[in-house]
């Protein structure tokens, strides 16, 4: 029997949640499998922007995590790699905080898409009200989030994949107003990144005083949006699991200048340093 075990990991800029999975060689194996083709599986969860003068917490329930492998021998099977029930609190994680699910074992192969099912999504205002939100029915169906590029889990190697949830694109307001509180509607939206191949933007918002500046909004673009994130009380940020390439950050708050700074070459493995000094408007 294939012993499973899972992690889930908030990695956060703004704010985005992110799952990340790990895979490395197992030592165990079912009756079926041989320690050559078999792999060990983790999950990380992080987030992105949102109104956090109005929300304590943004709470999502997970119940089931799959892998599904391209590789020929298994014929393009669904593979689950955790099933139980966690609550996470998107709004908890930043600057690259994880929280863990146990790991899994998997066979060796290629794989090229994950799913993901919801049971529950909540939010709790700072007046310390909780609401639980409807679910769209592909959430509790299972969500399927490409992999790109596919991630290859090797004997011995050792892999790690992150899904990053966007909190601001999937906690929309939906418009209504309830004693000066926003209503929301959750639609998620997720994207996977094989971390091997990924590498990140980090560092500090100050003002021109040489103030931290918390709550400032990092946008990482290329071509379009990629992701965002928001600056911890120190000022911090970090952004993980960007692909390899050249970038764009842009650094907003209100009351402050925007500044944008182009031609950030973001290499595997690496971290690059990127500081902003905001002026006043």
């Amino acid at each position: 029997m294939v012993h499973k075990n899972f992690k889930i990991g908030f990695l956060i800029l703004v704010f985005v949640l992110s799952l990340g999975l790990i895979v490395n060689s197992c030592e165990k194996a079912d009756d079926s499998l041989t320690t050559a083709d078999v792999g060990k599986v983790t999950l990380k969860i992080t987030d992105s922007p949102f109104p956090l003068k109005f929300v304590e917490e943004a709470n999502v329930t997970i119940t089931l995590i799959e892998m599904h492998s391209v590789d020929s021998v298994n014929g393009g099977e669904w593979i689950t790699v955790w099933e139980g029930s966690q609550t996470i609190n998107l709004l908890e994680l930043r600057d690259g905080k994880t929280e863990d699910l146990p790991e899994a074992e998997v066979p060796a192969g290629t794989y090229n898409m994950i799913l993901m099912r919801i049971d529950s999504v909540s939010i709790k205002y700072v007046n310390g009200t909780e609401v639980s939100l409807d679910l769209p029915d592909d959430a509790r169906a299972g969500i399927r989030v490409m992999l790109v590029p596919p991630v290859e889990v090797e004997n011995g190697a050792l892999s790690e994949i992150l899904l990053d949830f966007d909190v601001s694109k999937s906690f929309r307001m939906s418009g209504k107003w309830h004693r000066n509180f926003p209503g929301f509607m959750f639609r998620p939206v997720v994207r996977a990144v094989w971390m091997n191949k990924a590498g990140a933007i980090a560092g500090a918002v100050s003002d021109t005083s040489g103030a931290a500046l918390s709550d400032v909004q990092i946008q990482v673009v290329r071509d379009s949006v990629v992701t965002h994130t928001f600056t911890n009380r120190m000022g911090f940020y970090k952004i993980l699991g960007l692909p390899e390439g050249t970038y764009t950050l842009k650094a907003e708050k209100e009351g402050y200048q925007s500044e944008e700074v182009n031609g950030i070459q973001v290499t595997r493995g690496q971290v690059v340093n990127q500081n902003f000094t905001l002026l006043p408007q």
